[in-house]
C-alpha cells in the first residue's frame, strides 16, 4: 500500500509544481514573476520527464538500465 502511495506521488508530483507555478504566473505581479520564471527554468526538465516517461527515452525512461 505504502509504495503504491509513493509511486503515485512520484509520478504526479511534477505535475502538482507545475499546477502551482501556474497558479503563481496567474495572480498579481510580483508573484507573478516568480511563477513566469519558475516555469521557463521548469519546462525544459518537465518536457523531458514527459518524454521518458511516455516513450521511454532519455534518462527518465523506466526501463532504463543503469551501468
Amino acid at each position: 500500500m505504502f509504495e503504491q502511495a509513493r509511486s503515485l506521488g512520484r509520478t504526479l508530483w511534477p505535475l502538482v509544481g507545475t499546477a502551482y507555478l501556474i497558479y503563481l504566473a496567474i495572480q498579481a505581479p510580483p508573484a507573478r514573476y516568480v511563477g513566469l520564471i519558475g516555469l521557463l527554468m521548469v519546462t525544459p526538465l518537465l518536457v523531458g520527464w514527459g518524454v521518458g516517461s511516455l516513450f521511454g527515452v532519455g534518462p527518465w525512461a523506466d526501463d532504463v538500465a543503469e551501468p
